[in-house]
């Protein structure tokens, strides 16, 4: 076995780190030892391996299942943001199954950071994501009205399991062209550790995301919560040449929709005040 971590580790810690790489090798569902065998094969105490098991539940990489065991957890959805896929295509593309729950579908009032008029009528569209039944996410869109009306949206087309809004745009016309995506981890909400079904003190990714159509028209402004444990993200940087004169930045400055601050495209930092940091 193959331990990555310092020898003055903690011994939890180093075992952990030898079943990740064990885990490494194995597919999703595969049960691992029982903690009596691996305390047997690390020498320690039964103590110490439940803590090196609970450090990895935590990690989302393996799942305990009352009276069956402990299995390889499934891999977590991973989204690559130079496609713009709905909530449904990445699931499905994955090999699961995407389902929601309609929490809410009401008017809703304008704030701070909508890109719509002050006086233009809203719609909150909230609902419960579940992948193979398990509720991983929460998204609540904020959507116009005379758009929803225009495409049909009404609640019975929205609380179908299978609704993909994305879809429901596609299927009258309206492609999503581009957007814009902000990523913050924070502590989960009473509200949505209730929905999600997380302990207290746990840690979800906050995203939100302002989708448009090719001519500028805004689709969808959705808040979402994940599951930090089941949610990863992925992205392709190119180092800007230090001439600054590179392709990639004259082709940014010819998309509207492009959120480029201060020249600057890619990964930002911060905010460090207090005004923005709570996401």
């Amino acid at each position: 076995m193959t331990n990555h971590l310092s020898a003055h580790a903690p011994r939890y810690l180093q075992i952990a780190d030898d079943l990740k790489a064990r885990i490494a090798s194995l597919v999703p569902g595969t049960r691992l030892p029982s903690e009596p065998q691996l305390a047997k094969e690390f020498a320690v105490s039964r103590f110490t391996v439940a803590r090196a098991v609970e450090q990895l539940t935590d990690e989302g990489l393996i799942t305990r299942r009352q009276g069956s065991g402990t299995f390889v957890a499934e891999a977590p959805l991973r989204r690559a943001p130079g496609y713009i896929l709905s909530f449904t295509e990445a699931v499905e593309a994955a090999g699961h199954s995407a389902t929601h729950r309609l929490l809410e579908f009401a008017p809703a009032t304008w704030q701070r950071g909508l890109p719509y008029s002050r006086d233009e009528q809203l719609l909150s569209l909230d609902r419960l994501r579940l992948v193979d039944g398990t509720a991983v996410a929460r998204h609540r869109s904020v959507l116009s009205q005379s758009l929803a009306e225009r495409t049909g949206l009404t609640r019975e087309v929205a609380a179908h399991a299978g609704f993909s809004l994305y879809r429901h745009f596609e299927d009258r016309g309206l492609l999503v062209h581009s957007a814009t995506e902000r990523l913050v981890a924070c502590k989960a909400s009473e509200e949505d550790r209730n929905l999600l079904g997380l302990a207290r003190g746990s840690v979800v990714v906050a995203v939100t995301r302002h989708s448009f159509a090719a001519d500028g028209t805004v689709l969808d402004c959705v808040s979402a919560i994940y599951d930090a444990r089941r949610y990863s993200y992925e992205a392709r940087l190119l180092r800007q040449h230090p001439s600054g004169n590179n392709k990639l930045n004259q082709e940014n400055d010819n998309d509207p929709q492009l959120d480029v601050r201060d020249g600057h495209s890619g990964p930002r930092l911060g905010p460090w005040d207090d005004d923005g940091a709570g996401g």
